[in-house]
């Protein structure tokens, strides 16, 4: 998400809904904002996932253990996006609780089965420098309260998509298009608001 590119009152309700990556790192002291039944887009995030340790390089171990960890903690996967060096979910979950250990356990096996890290074995990159931490910071989770939200996310997924198969030209040639279409529904939302006023 692009956070320069929104307007400053629509930034204050998305960091009042939001939690965690690097933009937003000042929040880390206060709970997670979740709503159970609320559909939610979560980010995994690692600048050392390149080359072998790549998220895609190991796509079917991230496929296969999401549906292993969202099948025990009852977490409804509805969509995801492998970049290679993060991971974009939109989920559905009925118990926080049951969410935060799915967030906390995924993050866990995924970084220790990629890097091969166990107790007292730290991984390397591939200069040999020892590193202490795979992930670039806390898990990124967002709360979507709106139809028109969950169909922004839907596109900026078909977007990332398209960049994965055929390039960053043709997300950012999509993405215009459907940032198009979102501003006209909205436009067509706020005049019907508007007019039963």
């Amino acid at each position: 998400m692009q956070l320069n590119l929104i307007p400053q009152k629509d930034l204050k309700v998305i960091k009042a809904r939001s939690f965690g990556g690097s933009s937003l790192k000042k929040r880390r002291k206060i709970a997670r904002p979740l709503r159970e039944g609320l559909v939610h887009h979560v980010v995994f995030k690692s600048r050392k996932a390149q080359g072998k340790l790549s998220f895609y390089a190991h796509k079917k171990l991230v496929r296969d253990l999401l549906k292993e960890r969202s099948r025990k903690f009852y977490v409804e996967i509805l969509d995801f996006v492998n970049m290679g060096n993060h991971l974009h979910l939109k989920v559905r979950f009925k118990d926080k609780k049951h969410f935060q250990n799915f967030l906390r356990t995924f993050a866990a096996i995924l970084a220790r089965k990629i890097t091969g890290a166990h107790r007292g074995n730290k991984f390397s990159t591939s200069r040999d420098q020892s590193v202490s931490k795979f992930w670039d910071g806390l898990v990124f989770t967002r709360i979507l309260t709106s139809r028109l939200e969950e169909l922004g996310l839907s596109g900026y997924f078909e977007g990332n998509h398209r960049q994965r198969e055929l390039g960053y030209k043709e997300r950012e040639f999509y993405l215009t298009r459907w940032n198009q279409f979102l501003y006209r529904l909205r436009q067509r939302h706020a005049s019907r608001l508007k007019f039963s006023d």
